[in-house]
């Protein structure tokens, strides 16, 4: 690309000859000029990509060799550390090997404050005697271009015309090369921030899936605890019901044994009489199956079970739960009525939770009268549709009431207006209706007593 001895440099010494020679020598000289000029102005393409001391160390190969200089020597200041980078070249390889802090020191006195483009004679810093040398700035912040020769005409016009385009050219590629570092050190930079900005966000998603599984973890504790608790207030609560139980399974008892004495005397006759045997063993068959499914009832409630939601009937679980406590309600002298609609569509829940729910209302309703002697006992259990979505469940006494302290705090735990009471049955009610989706109310009547409200999500149209 680059011819290793330039006619440009020889310019000024061409011998005089005849005016056709001189015409020749000159179109030559011209020629070999722009050749120079476009291998100066290809330099950028080398430079494409590189570092500024690449740029440097090639700007300095290619003039030594393009004007035949005996030295070239660059300085400039390096962007990213703020260190000097130093570079020289010498064209006779018999001088020993110059160092560039060397010739930046001999060179000291003149690049100080010398304006650019300057020409010097100065001691020849790599060698003997005097040199010629043209001093060029970059342009950039302590860049500094020295060319040296000892041919007495150096630097030429053309030869400064040819260093002046080649420092320009040098200035342009050192300030894309050094934009390219700041750019590099910034992605650099910004590539470490986001590092570790990716590494925090990981700890955090970490820590919080941790905390979701703390959580997660706390939630079926508190699930567990809730459960046993139920567990425990339905065993209380059946406890208070023995007397009930007793007699829900004496009755179907007492009738087994009289209708088998009967069904023995009936096959006991001289001609025994079949039919009435027959109708004696059928109740006895009802009245045990009629205890089983007391017993059952009983287990049902008394037994630790895993929630297991189902489409229910909410109708037949009041009836369920109004037979269990009947001999309550005969012993306390209450009068008990039922007021079921019959078009109420399915709830999703747990049979043996809203049991415990109602069988819990019933029982305070019944207990909240005890002590009233001047008007009737009256206990209403009613339920219908308020809306399309809900079935409403309540339970109105005709006893005490309630007052303001008591609306406020009655389903808190351990909070309770019985004198044997332990103030869990309505807060385990309120959890299992919210569990359904659902929701626990209580308000005073009109006239006397109070009235508590079940309210369950349904399943719309859905039959079961």
């Amino acid at each position: 690309m680059f011819r290793r001895m330039s006619s440009c440099a020889c310019c000024a010494n061409a011998a005089p000859g005849n005016e056709m020679e001189q015409t020749a020598d000159e179109v030559r000289h011209l020629r070999g000029c722009i050749n120079d000029l476009i291998s100066i102005l290809a330099l950028p393409a080398i430079w494409s990509g590189h570092d500024p001391e690449n740029v440097v160390s090639t700007l300095l190969d290619v003039l030594l060799r393009m004007l035949r200089l005996d030295f070239v020597y660059a300085r400039l200041t390096d962007v990213m550390s703020g260190s000097p980078i130093e570079a020289v070249r010498v064209a006779d390889r018999r001088t020993p090997a110059a160092q560039p802090q060397e010739v930046g020191r001999a060179l000291a006195r003149w690049l100080t404050s010398a304006p650019s483009p300057s020409h010097f004679m100065v001691p020849n810093p790599i060698g003997s005697g005097e040199v010629s040398i043209a001093l060029f700035r970059l342009g950039l912040q302590d860049a500094i271009f020295v060319a040296g020769s000892q041919r007495a005409d150096f630097p030429t016009a053309i030869e400064t015309l040819l260093l002046q385009v080649a420092i320009n050219q040098a200035a342009i590629g050192l300030q894309e090369a050094r934009a390219a570092e700041v750019l590099e050190q910034r992605v650099v930079e910004r590539t470490r921030q986001l590092t570790a900005a990716n590494e925090e966000l990981r700890k955090e998603i970490v820590e919080r899936e941790r905390a979701e599984e703390q959580r997660k973890l706390a939630e079926e504790a508190l699930r567990q605890t809730e459960s046993e608790l139920a567990h425990v207030s339905r065993v209380m609560t059946i406890g208070t019901l023995t007397s009930s139980i007793a007699h829900e399974v004496n009755q179907p008892l007492t009738g087994i044994v009289t209708n088998s004495a009967a069904c023995l005397r009936w096959l006991a006759r001289d001609e025994p009489d079949l039919n009435e045997a027959r109708g004696a063993a059928e109740r006895m068959i009802k009245d045990a199956n009629r205890a089983s499914e007391v017993i059952q009832r009983i287990r049902d409630l008394v037994k630790k079970t895993h929630v297991n939601k189902l489409w229910l009937d909410i109708n037949d679980i009041i009836r369920e739960v109004v037979d269990l406590v009947q001999s309550e309600v005969r012993n306390h002298q209450v009068v008990l009525r039922t007021e079921l609609s019959s078009d109420l569509p399915p709830v999703l829940g747990d049979r043996v939770q809203l049991q415990q729910v109602l069988l819990n209302l019933l029982l305070n309703g019944i207990e909240a009268m005890d002590s009233i002697t001047d008007r009737p006992r009256e206990l209403l259990i009613s339920s219908h549709r308020p809306a399309s979505d809900i079935v409403l469940v309540a339970v109105q006494d005709s006893g005490i009431g309630l007052d303001s302290q008591s609306m406020t705090r009655l389903c808190d735990p351990f909070f309770t207006t019985k004198r044997e009471g332990m103030g869990m049955g309505l807060s385990i009610s309120r959890s299992i209706s919210e569990a359904h989706g659902g929701h626990l109310r209580a308000a005073p009547n009109a006239g006397h007593g109070a009235t508590f409200e079940l309210t369950l999500p349904t399943g719309g149209e859905v039959h079961i």
